[in-house]
Order: C-alpha cells, then structure tokens, then sequence
C-alpha cells in the first residue's frame, strides 16, 4: 500500500497514572482539592508523551522502511522494536529496507525514534520512510518546426538527422567532438531501462542492467518495456523515457539516424522505473522506491560509471538517497539530475542534494523554457526544447503503424543528459577530475544567459561544450562541510533539522541532520549534516528556522522551530566541521478577571527522580521560574530559565482551585506571539493543553487530518 503525507510522526498512548502521583492530573471535571505536588514519576512508567517529531514529506510505501545503521546490534535492536524482518541491506552504506509486520510506518518510525530520544537505541543514523518519486515527464513535440526544419511524419533509418538536432549546434558539438568524445566513460542512465538494440544505440549500450526492482543484474541489451495499465491509479506506465535519454548522451556518429553529444561513451542502465512495479498488486505504482534506487546507484558506481544521469525526483528528503549520492561522489562519479518541469521555484530531489550538477532547460534562443523549475540550487542549463532523440523500437507512427524510432521531446529530462554527456568528455580530457572539478569546468566555461551572472533559472549558463573540452587546467578541488547541530543547554544532538548554506543571499545547498552522524567509518555523536564536493566560499549557515529556506511548508508552527547561524569559509579540498547550538525561549502567562484561585502548570521534568511532575507557582518551578501565585484574579507567568531540560514537549495546564472561572493563554515562544483562549475553567477542574480545542496542534490538518505535540517543543 502507498501513502501520502506530510507530517510529524508522533507516539501517542493512553495516558496514565504513575507511581505515587498522577502524571497528567484529572479530568477537567475531576475535584483537586489539594495544589497539584512536585511529585516524581518513574521513567518507566511514562506513556508516549516523548514524542520526536519525524517529518514524512511525501508519498510513501506502507508496510516497510530503511534503516541506516552504525553496527548490526543497531540494526536487530531496531527490527526487534518494531516487530519486523530485514529484507534487504546494502553495507555500502549501512542501510537496510526493514519489512514491517502489524505496525504502520508512522508508528515504527515513532517508535524508533523514541527508543533513540530515551537512550534505549544507540548506534542508528537514521529511520525513514520507503519515499515514492517520479519520472520527470517530458512534453512530446513531434512534427514540429525547430530552427526552420522540420522533421518528416515518416522516418528513414537510414537518413541522416543530424541537421534537426539544434542543440548540438548550439552548445559546439562539432568543434567539441576535436577533442573529445567521452571515449572510455561509462554513463549510466538511472531511468526506465534503454533499448539497446535501437539502430542509433547498437554497441552503445552495455549487454547488462541492473534490475533494481529485483535487485539483481539481466544480461541483455534491451531494458526497455511497452505500456503496463495500472488499476489503482487508472493510468498506462512505460518505459520509453530512458532511450531518449541514451540517445542524447550517446548515440553513434556514423552519418545515419542521430548523433550523442559523447557518441564514443558507452552506456550502462539502472533500471530504477519498472513494469514488474505496476504489476505487483501490492505496489501499483513504477518507481521501485527509495531503497532500490540507492542500490541502483551504488551497483552503477561499483560497476564503474564515472557520471550517473538522473531525470526522476520528489520533495521528500531522503537519507538513504543522500548517503547512495555521497558515495557516488566520493567514489568519483559524478552525479547529474534534472531540475523539473513544475514551473516553480521549489526544491526537488535528488537534484537539491549537495554535489549534484542540477540541469535546468534552454531553448534554441538561449533563453530559459517556461517549465523548466528554478531553484539557488541549479547549476547550469542546457537545451531541452523541442530535442530529437531515439525511442524504443515497439513505439510506432500514428496511422502508419512503422517504428517511430525517433521523437521530439521537451524538458529538463532532455536537457540533462547533455551535461551527463559533457561531463563524460571532461573526463575523458582529465580522468583524476574530481566530481566537484568536472562540476566547476562545466560551469565555468557555461555561456552567461537571462540575468547576468548566477541565476536561479539557468544557473552559471547554458552549457558550452567546445569551451569546456577545451579547457587547459582544472579548477582547484571542491570543498566539503560537517554541520553539527546541539541543543544550547545541555548539548542533546538534534536529527531532522534543516541545514541551509547560504551563499551571497542565496540559498545554494540544504541538508538535513541524522541521529548520528556516518562519513564512512567515522561516527560523531551529533545531530550531524555533510555537504560533499561543495564550491569552496564564505557561506551562512543556518539551521532550524523556518526563515532558513523557502520550501518549509506554511502550516507548520512557527513557534516550535528555532534558528542558529554561522559563518564558515570553505577551503578547496579541505573538510570543515561546524558546530551551531540551538536554544527555545518561552514565555506563558494565565490571566483572569473573577477572584479566584486559578494556577498555571508547567510540565516539567525532575533529574532527581528521572520522572515528571506538574510545575505551578504554589509548588515552584524545576526549568524556570513564576512570577507569583495570584489567588483571586490577575495573571500568572512562567519564564523558562537557561540552562534548562531541552528536547522535550513542556504541557501546559490550568487549575481551577474553586470556583469555576474564564482565563486567557499566552504563549510568546522563540519570539513568537499565541493567544488561546478564553476558557471556562471547571470548579476544581483541570484543563490541559492536549484538551485545548484552539491550541494549534490540537487542530488536525484540513487536508492530512492529523495533530502535532501537544504542547510548546523546546530545545
């Protein structure tokens, strides 16, 4: 089963009472006779109000979910936890895909993630969901004038059809090809398989792909496959999409059908979007998943592509991608991906993660094409208008019913693969080329396009191939960054933070920190972000905030995030670690007009017990202090104090000691302001925050229908 969400994956049990106390208090009709005390609870008996927030960004797979681990006593503990079975590990990474059994993915993540929060399970780097991607679809265009040509209904396979392929004459194919070819690179198109027995890409194609669905090499030269119907989404899926890739990249100069920008490259096939995919009932969807396509990629590294072309991406942010990407890019390929068609500026990966040459697409006038996705991210574009490639051969003419062999197509899917295909020439020239020296060549030698200099449409420019195999000397090496992210107070590393690193006001490269950090053997013990083969420069980092990055989605609660910053310069070929604390401040406040006796209560964790207890003015506070105990109306202010307990949830509640009465909340948090409120208040009641009708958690999403903590989450 698949699902879509975005939320916070929170444990939620029943709550109870503890020891020689009660935990959460009575009901809001319930008497309290006596002030609530400062009683300690045992750690052991606490319910699941420990929740860590674990963010779900987009559509998923029920039923199973990666686990990248530090050492196999980890990774038994955690299956042990959720009650489930390791199907899969690739130990390139350290990551496993975990079947689960009886428990949702929400729930097993939550669950993981409170053993880490408790203690209870060291040793893990992350746990996430089995995320869902798509093809990044290309607009067919056939039979359309491009530069005053226009391509023939019927194709002649033996003619000649160089002269429709305007972007090889724009970027200076011809000039380009005196110096290179991408002779002795391989090329893998991770996409939905080649055919490698289309006439323009005999020889081209290497006689095994790797079936990432089943996880398992095929001899053969056709990965390619017809139109699957899926039931479930009611749509056809096909697998034309990586032959038009290939084709581009490397089709053969031999006078006959097209021509690939490195036409001696050769060409390996990941297959990472499947027919077996649609026809497994219990998938029903192409793209294998996040797992798979990691391995796909580790097995094309492995198998020794040295440049690696994405046209696929989604929203969601994945660990298990970023890990397979960095170990592609230490390893020494590089890693091409294609920007999008959406029209926005927006953040899609894998072209968002650090070290990735992002495509964006032009068109034959140098200008940026209407769909191609904007983003601080991208690095160059490339023509991807109107581009004449190959399709397999059981795509045929309409109304003729002859092979198609050849068609227009547009999009950034197009205009990716000329970089991929630059970037094997590159390193045919410079074969020690690091990915970030192959990356920088392309861009520096880019024709400046739109806007002058950088841009978030085009990047450094539009590619320019004769140029950039031209080149006499490689730029200096890229550099790389360990961004490590603590709690202020009592330095508790912090996972699922964002990291933005900001370059002269742009927002260039974002990440996200683990529970523990992995850089092939080394292991700090912190909330940890690495930024590979990044472009050397001063940067801002910032981490938390919800002011860090445009693509925070605007439901979620300002008041809960918070943000550090820092200034880092970054030397080439050097690794700089940075360490940035982040530190809640929390101001609430009862007020009330009748003369009653009304109480604020703070939930407030005891270190001399390990338990919790309800804070309020008459027992004194544990974290922070009140301003007084006001027993017949006024207000009641609790300051939390520095140092205090970071990484919990701080409930909030209000006593009615008799008379029943109205009252007002106001919480100023991390500088933001939130009123809730008015309430009617019990005689002898209490009402506690995860009852408030009004507090923002407690409201389910219009469109997800579900709730966050219920109460302020400090750091």
């Amino acid at each position: 089963m698949i699902k879509r969400i975005l939320v916070f994956v929170l444990i939620g049990l029943a709550f109870i009472l503890a020891g020689c106390g009660m935990l959460f208090g009575p009901s809001p009709k319930s008497p309290v006779i006596n002030p609530i005390p400062l009683t300690p609870v045992d750690p052991s008996t606490l319910p699941g109000e420990e929740m860590l927030p674990v963010r779900i960004d987009g559509e998923y797979i029920e039923g199973e979910i990666i686990v990248g681990y530090v050492d196999e006593a980890a990774l038994a503990q955690a299956v042990s936890l959720v009650g489930g079975r390791v199907k899969h590990r690739v130990p390139q990474i350290n990551a496993a895909l975990v079947e689960l059994s009886g428990m949702t993915v929400p729930e097993a993540l939550g669950r993981i993630a409170w053993a880490v929060r408790r203690g209870k399970l060291e040793g893990l780097r992350y746990a996430e969901p089995n995320y869902l991607r798509d093809l990044i679809e290309p607009f067919p265009s056939a039979n359309v004038e491009v530069m005053g040509a226009v391509l023939p209904k019927v194709y002649d396979p033996n003619a000649d059809l160089r002269s429709y392929q305007w972007g090889l004459d724009v970027v200076g194919a011809e000039e380009a090809w005196n110096y290179a070819t991408g002779q002795g690179i391989i090329v893998a198109v991770v996409d939905t398989g080649v055919d490698g027995l289309h006439p323009d890409l005999q020889g081209q194609v290497i006689g095994e792909w790797y079936d990432a669905w089943n996880l398992t090499w095929v001899s053969g030269d056709d990965s390619s496959w017809e139109p699957v119907y899926s039931p479930r989404y009611q749509r056809w899926f096909e697998g034309s999409h990586g032959t038009h890739v290939a084709g581009i990249i490397a089709a053969k100069k031999d006078g006959v059908g097209i021509t690939g920008l490195a036409p001696n490259a050769q060409i390996l096939s990941i297959r990472i979007f499947s027919p077996d995919a649609v026809l497994d009932p219990n998938w029903g969807y192409y793209y294998v998943g996040d797992y798979r396509a990691a391995v796909g990629i580790i097995k094309a590294v492995d198998y020794g592509a040295r440049v690696l072309n994405n046209s696929w991406g989604g929203k969601a942010y994945s660990q298990t991608l970023k890990a397979a990407i960095d170990y592609a890019l230490m390893d020494g390929a590089v890693f091409v991906a294609a920007m999008g068609n959406s029209y926005l500026d927006e953040i899609i990966y894998p072209a968002g993660y650090p070290g990735v040459v992002a495509v964006g697409a032009t068109n034959a006038q140098d200008k940026k094409v209407d769909f191609s996705t904007l983003g601080g991210y991208i690095s160059v574009g490339a023509p991807g208008e109107r581009v004449l490639s190959c399709v397999p051969r059981w795509m045929t003419q309409e109304g003729t019913g002859l092979p198609l062999l050849y068609d227009y197509w547009s999009g950034t899917s197009m205009a990716t693969p000329h970089v991929s295909a630059l970037a094997a020439m590159v390193l045919e020239r410079y074969p020690t080329a690091t990915p970030y020296q192959v990356k920088r060549v392309i861009e520096q030698t880019a024709k400046d396009i739109e806007l002058p200099g950088f841009d978030r449409g085009t990047g450094y420019g539009r590619i320019d191939a004769a140029r950039a195999v031209k080149t006499m000397a490689l730029p200096g090496k890229g550099a790389s960054v360990e961004v490590r992210v603590l709690t202020k107070s009592f330095g508790k590393p912090l996972p699922y933070m964002d990291i933005t690193l900001r370059k002269n006001g742009i927002d260039r490269y974002l990440g996200q920190t683990d529970f523990e950090g992995f850089y092939y053997g080394f292991f700090p013990d912190y909330g940890y972000g690495f930024f590979p083969e990044i472009e050397p420069g001063t940067y801002e980092v910032i981490v938390g905030g919800e002011d860090t990055t445009l693509y925070w989605w605007s439901w979620m609660r300002v008041a809960n995030r918070v943000t550090a910053k820092k200034t880092v310069t970054l030397k080439p070929g050097f690794n700089a670690p940075v360490t940035l604390e982040v530190n809640t401040t929390l101001q609430v406040t009862l007020s009330w007009e009748e003369p009653v006796d009304l109480d604020l209560a703070v939930l407030e964790y005891d270190p001399g017990s390990g338990g919790y207890v309800w804070s309020t003015p008459k027992t004194g506070a544990i974290w922070g202090t009140f301003s007084g105990d006001a027993t017949t109306g006024g207000s009641e202010t609790y300051i939390l104090s520095d140092p205090h307990w970071d990484y919990d949830i701080y409930y909030l509640g209000i006593v009615a000691y008799g008379d029943s009465s109205t009252a007002q909340v106001t919480v100023v948090q991390n500088g933001v302001t939130e009123v809730y409120g008015p309430y009617t208040v019990s005689a002898g009641g209490f009402y506690p925050s995860w009852e408030w009708p009004d507090w923002w958690e407690n409201t389910p999403h219009p469109f997800f229908g579900v709730q966050g903590p219920r109460g302020p989450v400090v750091y």
